[in-house]
C-alpha cells in the first residue's frame, strides 16, 4: 500500500467482498506468528504476545521483575501506509483513533511516532467490519486474533515511527476489556530510530499506567532521561517527549530519544 495512497471508504463492491473474506476468515485459525510469548510479572498476570520489528528489543516489566528479549523476529519492517488522521467524527469500531506520541527533527530529517487505536467492537458485525478496515490502514490483528471473532471485546493497538520517507511498524497488541496496567507495570519496545538501519537502539516507546507521573531512561553511557506528563499539544511544532494519554487507550503512553551515541539499557517507572 502506498504510503500517499488516500482512503476515502470502501465502495458498496468492496465492503461486501470484504465481509465475505472476514466471514471466511471466522471459519479458519490464522496460525501465530514467530513472536515470542512472555509472562509479564506485576499484577497483570498474562501471556502477551508482542510482534516487534526484527533487532528490536522488547522489555515487558512489572512490579515482580523483568525480562528482556533482544532480537526478536517481528511481522517485518517495510514501509507502513501513512493514513490521515481521523477527525473526532469518524472515530468508530471501523477507524483508528491516532495520536502522535513524539516528534523532531534529527540530521535534517523528520521523525515521528504515533500510536492508532482500534475502538473494541461489541458484536461479531462490527468485528467484521474492522477486520476489513483494519485492512485499508496496513493493519494486521495481533497473533492472539486469530480469526474475527476474536476481536469481539478487545481494544487493538499499533504503534508507528517514521523517519524522513521511511516508516515501520514497531509494536502492535491487543487489550481485552480490563486489561489496564497499576503500579510501576509497563510494556516497551527499543528500536533504531530509521527502520532498516543499522545502529543502536535509541528509540524507546511504551505505555504505562495512568498512575505514573514519570518515567526514567537509562542509557548505556551512564546518562538518562525523565519523562514527565504533559498536556496535549496544539498541533504545530515538534510534539514533545514525554508521558501522555492516548483517545482510546486505557493506559498512558511514553516515548524517549536517547542521545547520539548511546543506547537504551533500561526503563523504570520513577514517580
Amino acid at each position: 500500500m502506498s504510503g500517499n495512497r488516500e482512503n476515502h471508504g470502501m465502495t458498496q463492491t468492496e465492503s461486501d467482498i470484504a465481509f465475505l473474506l472476514a466471514d471466511a476468515a471466522d471459519e479458519v485459525e490464522i496460525g501465530i506468528a514467530p513472536v515470542h510469548a512472555v509472562m509479564r510479572g506485576g499484577r497483570r498476570r498474562r501471556a502477551r504476545r508482542w510482534a516487534v520489528v526484527a533487532g528490536a528489543a522488547l522489555v515487558i516489566a512489572g512490579t515482580t521483575g523483568a525480562v528482556a528479549l533482544a532480537g526478536l523476529p517481528g511481522t517485518g519492517g517495510g514501509q507502513v501506509a501513512t493514513q490521515p488522521s481521523p477527525s473526532r467524527s469518524e472515530t468508530s469500531p471501523y477507524r483508528p483513533h491516532r495520536t502522535t506520541l513524539a516528534s523532531g527533527t534529527e540530521d535534517g530529517k523528520r521523525w515521528h511516532v504515533y500510536v492508532d487505536v482500534w475502538d473494541a467492537p461489541r458484536d461479531r458485525t462490527e468485528a467484521q467490519t474492522q477486520w476489513a478496515a483494519m485492512a485499508q490502514y496496513a493493519e494486521t490483528p495481533p497473533p492472539d486474533v486469530r480469526k474475527v471473532s476474536d476481536l469481539v471485546g478487545k481494544t487493538m493497538y499499533f504503534t508507528v515511527r517514521g523517519y524522513g520517507s521511511k516508516s515501520a511498524r514497531v509494536i502492535e497488541d491487543s487489550v481485552p476489556k480490563g486489561g489496564v496496567l497499576a503500579g510501576t507495570d509497563l510494556e516497551l519496545g527499543a528500536v533504531r530510530l530509521v527502520p532498516g538501519s543499522d545502529g543502536p537502539e535509541r528509540l524507546v516507546i511504551g505505555h504505562v499506567a495512568k498512575t505514573a507521573r514519570e518515567v526514567t531512561c537509562f542509557w548505556k553511557d551512564g546518562t538518562s532521561t525523565r519523562l514527565h506528563r504533559v498536556a496535549a499539544d496544539g498541533g504545530t511544532g515538534d510534539v514533545q517527549q514525554g508521558i501522555r494519554s492516548a483517545e482510546g487507550f486505557p493506559d498512558q503512553w511514553f516515548v524517549c530519544l536517547a542521545p547520539k551515541g548511546t543506547a537504551y539499557k533500561e526503563a523504570r517507572v520513577t514517580r
